[in-house]
This record gives structure tokens, sequence and C-alpha cells, in this order.
């Protein structure tokens, strides 16, 4: 018998919660590095339950982006712009959302499951001029390093309240 993890993020006007299954993950929009921006840059979703007023009341989906530095060293979260899994948050909730953002990154195995498949996929798809075996090759390592994230790896640069 398989058990599912879930997490929950309570708000003010619902629960949203995250079933951890690879079907509620995708990451996409990657982004290579260039001269103006020396790093990597890509976005996960993350499919989300909505329960108000104890009923259900459909799902959505929240972004964060990921932020990794050429040579894979530093690892940043960050808000995008757009669908942000930090938007319209108190302080807590916003914790409450680094905590779910942490525990996908570094403890769930179906996160590390959908990044093996990704990769495996990415094996197998034939790059025709040089410049797509550098990206492939760039993409398999970057993929490489999600499977090794530690909670020393993660950096997260949220906008938060100044309190005066």
């Amino acid at each position: 018998m398989n058990l599912l993890e879930s997490k929950v993020i309570q708000t003010k006007s619902e629960k949203e919660i995250y079933i951890d299954q690879n079907t509620n993950i995708e990451i996409g929009g990657i982004q290579y590095p260039e001269k103006a921006h020396p790093y990597y840059e890509f976005m996960v979703g993350l499919e989300l339950i909505r329960i108000r007023t104890n009923e259900y009341y459909g799902t959505k989906k929240a972004y964060f982006g990921i932020r990794i530095t050429e040579n894979l060293q530093s690892l940043t979260i960050f808000e995008p712009d757009q669908q942000s899994i930090f938007a319209s948050k108190s302080e807590e909730e916003k914790d409450a959302a680094i905590e779910l953002i942490n525990y996908l990154l570094i403890e769930s195995l179906n996160f590390k499951q959908f990044v093996m498949t990704m990769n495996r996929n990415l094996k197998t798809e034939n790059g025709i001029f040089e410049k797509e075996i550098s990206k492939l090759k760039a993409k398999e390592a970057l993929l490489e390093k999600l499977l090794k994230v530690t909670y020393e790896d993660v950096k997260f640069t949220i906008q938060r309240k100044i309190i005066a």
C-alpha cells in the first residue's frame, strides 16, 4: 500500500493542499546562462487543491522560481510575477509555502522521480547541432543538481514586509 504525502498551507480564506504525486508537479521555462544573467532559471509548478468552508473549491497551479548559478553551486528560490505560491499570503502563510518547497526539493521521493524521468527522457533526445547538444548537457547537469539538493543549498529571496 502506497501512502500519499501531503502538505497544507492554511490561509485566511482557504486551505491549499499539495498531494505529493508526479502528476501534481511541472518544471518548465528553463533559461540558460547568458552574459546578462549568468545563471539557470526555471519555474516549478504545483497543483494545489483548494478547500473553503470545508468544501472542495477547485484546484490552482502555484509557481515558484529556481535560480542556479552557472557553476551549479548556489540555488535560490524566488517569487515569480504571476501565479506565485507566495501571492497574497501573510508571513506565516509564506513560511508554510517555504516549508512545502523545502519538503519538495529535499525530501519528496516523487519530485526526485519526476526529475529522474525528465533526465531519462532528455537522454533519449537527439541533439542535431552543437548548440543543442550543449544545451542538453547543461539541462542534464541542472537536473542532476536537483536530485542532490540539501537544506544548506536552498536560499530564499522572497519579499517580506518590513515592520517599522
